[in-house]
């Protein structure tokens, strides 16, 4: 008996929950479980599929906080980055990039650790829209994009469920397009959208029970939880590349 889309579900179950809990974290826990029973190129294409979905159940879960005056630029900027990593970045040597990419993050997570200790200083409005470029580009040839816009977002004086909602509706923009640029290019395959049709399910289930966590979560914690996630995300990037 073959248990793979039961170990799916459960995997895409455990990275709802999280994105549910925090607005983030979904393609980091399928791409660091799900190509122990899935080819890596598959386990890509099957987080570009699922993800879409998931950020939209969360999205709807969170549509009280959605402030479309507040994303629309940033999504924007997501869309247009994601073809030039596509096309532009896909066959480069990542390593470097990926690399730096997580200096870059654990710095940002100490910074934010120290603003409690001495004068505040925030990444400025402006910021976002080249952030979330730069996150479509990372997106489009790495899969790798969230975490810029991540510590934008995070660094606002907005709701947490307003942070949640503005991270999944800009991640539906950057879902959308990276998921037309696969369809052009015939990655979609019969198999995986069953299999992320039989994940749908407990994917539904761990948006429900992160929608619950995130509720019940002080905005001053769930600040502290995230930080520390960019933290060893980043230090994953520098170790492993």
């Amino acid at each position: 008996m073959d248990f793979t889309p039961y170990i799916v579900a459960a995997i895409l179950f455990l990275a709802a929950y999280l994105q549910s809990a925090t607005g983030f974290g979904l393609a980091l826990v399928c791409m660091a479980l799900l190509p122990l029973v899935l080819p890596v190129t598959d386990a890509i294409a099957y987080v570009a599929i699922a993800s879409l979905s998931v950020n939209l159940f969360i999205l709807y879960a969170n549509r009280a906080g959605l402030r479309w005056k507040s994303i629309l630029l940033l999504g924007l900027a997501i869309a247009l980055g994601i073809p030039i990593g596509y096309f532009g970045l896909r066959a480069i040597d990542g390593e470097l990039v990926i690399r730096l990419l997580g200096i870059v993050l654990m710095a940002i997570a100490v910074w934010e650790f120290l603003q409690s200790r001495i004068q505040r200083w925030s990444i400025p409005d402006w910021a976002g829209a080249p952030l979330s470029f730069v996150g479509g580009i990372l997106a489009g040839a790495f899969n790798v994009g969230g975490p810029p816009i991540v510590v934008y977002v995070f660094s606002r004086k907005w709701t947490k469920v307003e942070m949640v909602a503005a991270l999944q509706a800009i991640f539906v923009f950057g879902s959308v397009t990276r998921n037309a640029l696969m369809v052009g290019n015939g990655e979609y395959t019969a198999d995986l959208l069953l299999l992320v049709v039989l994940s749908i399910p407990g994917a539904l289930l761990g948006v429900w029970l992160g929608k619950l966590t995130l509720d019940r979560l002080p905005k001053d914690l769930l600040k502290r939880i995230v930080f520390a996630l960019i933290f060893l995300i980043g230090l994953r990037y520098v170790i492993s590349g």
